[in-house]
């Protein structure tokens, strides 16, 4: 009976089925690294003057409201006579809805989609009214020193002429703009970016131009989250300065809400304004605002030290 009982139970240890381990839970996704990553990397990647890049598997959608006010003084000159006027003209465009898509470990393209725009002179009313163009740009993170937080870069953007009459440019503008970024303390948080845009755009006509308009974009980041940046920018074609003021506020990694406040004196001088003067002259004061948001999906981190 001892024997019959340990064959039985052989047999049904040999016919019971083993043990199948339990499946493992689902690895996490791999993490994506970049010289820009971590806790902040929208406010990184958000000014336009910096080399930073979205990565592959990673972008982001904004939406601004933008406005420009432009009070203008001139003189009308017509031979020994002169008269004085002063002048008011607003714009605005929203959504402006600008996409950036990571397309590998170093690149992004971003797309500016249509935008309603409208222009209303004090005089006039409603001068134009339409879509704005759309523009297509790829950026190039090229160079990084980590060590001492250099970071080059490159951006070509193009513009083209797709907007609404009155709004559309006379022809296509391409730009080749030289980026570069400078860390000046060791927790990275305070730097400048530089941009180089050299542009060829339409003037009137079958005409083009080239102008080259510098940018220097001095930055502070707090730990809370906050940008705080001023963009100085000289248009060697017009002699113009301009100053804006930019900042940012994180409210969670992902988004981000933005605003943004300056503006240029420009001079004027139109030839044969009006009927018996030859031309006008004087001075433009152009002051624009914009108000917006960024999202971003995906996330990625800064390369282990």
């Amino acid at each position: 009976m001892l024997l019959a009982g340990v064959a039985l139970a052989g047999l049904i240890a040999q016919a019971a089925p083993s043990p199948v381990p339990h499946a493992s839970a689902t690895a996490p996704p791999p993490r994506r690294f970049d010289p820009c990553g971590g806790s902040q990397e929208l406010l990184k990647k958000y000014l336009a003057a910096s080399p930073c890049v979205f990565v592959a598997g990673q972008g982001s959608v904004q939406m601004t409201y933008g406005g420009t006010n432009a009070p203008a003084d001139a003189l009308l000159i017509g031979g020994v006579q002169m008269i004085g006027m002063s002048g008011y003209r607003h714009a605005f465009s929203y959504p402006a809805p600008l996409l950036n898509i990571g397309v590998t470990s170093n690149s992004q393209i971003t797309i500016l989609l249509p935008s309603f725009s409208q222009v209303n002179s004090a005089l006039a009313g409603t001068v134009v009214a339409g879509t704005a163009d759309m523009e297509f740009s790829y950026k190039n993170l090229a160079y990084v020193n980590a060590a001492r937080g250099i970071l080059g870069g490159v951006l070509l953007t193009y513009a083209a002429p797709t907007g609404s009459p009155g709004l559309v440019a006379p022809g296509p503008a391409y730009a080749f703009n030289p980026l570069l970024n400078i860390a000046l303390n060791k927790a990275r948080s305070i730097g400048v970016s530089l941009a180089f845009p050299i542009t060829d755009a339409p003037a009137s006509g079958t005409e083009r131009t080239w102008s080259f308009a510098p940018q220097a974009v001095p930055y502070w980041r707090s730990p809370g989250g906050t940008l705080l940046a001023l963009v100085v920018r000289h248009d060697f074609s017009s002699s113009a300065t301009s100053l804006t003021i930019n900042t940012a506020q994180l409210l969670t990694r992902q988004l981000q809400l933005q605003a943004t406040y300056g503006g240029v004196n420009t001079s004027i001088d139109i030839a044969n304004p009006v009927e018996g003067f030859a031309h006008a002259t004087g001075t433009a004061y152009p002051r624009s605002f914009t108000l917006g948001f960024s999202y971003m999906f995906g996330s990625s981190e800064l390369p282990p030290k």
